[in-house]
């Protein structure tokens, strides 16, 4: 089975005496999927949700779009927003090659 790189994955950092992330199938990196596990109880202590793509070489922190849907009845204040702050593999300093 191939892998299609050219898909939107997101990962949680979770802080739980240190921060980090934990391990997922790759069909469990979807937005309900981290949605749905946030508002279960699933995933706890959220520091940041990171959605990207490997493909295009971009990636976004979406921890208030994430949060905002797992728990509706929070604050908007109470979320970190860097959502605009859309990091490029170019502003990272990284190099990238995409086969098309």
């Amino acid at each position: 089975m191939s892998l299609n790189n050219d898909f939107q994955f997101y990962t949680v950092v979770c802080d739980l005496d240190g921060h980090y992330t934990p391990e997922r199938p790759l069909s469990e990196m979807t937005f309900d999927k981290i949605v749905s596990d946030i508002a279960d109880g699933q995933l706890e202590r959220v520091v940041s949700v990171f959605e990207f793509n490997p493909a295009e070489g971009w990636s976004n922190d979406v921890t208030a779009d994430v949060m905002a849907a797992a728990i509706p009845e929070q604050e908007e204040e109470d979320f970190s927003d860097y959502s605009a702050d859309r990091i490029t593999a170019d502003l990272a300093g990284v190099q990238t090659r995409v086969a098309a």
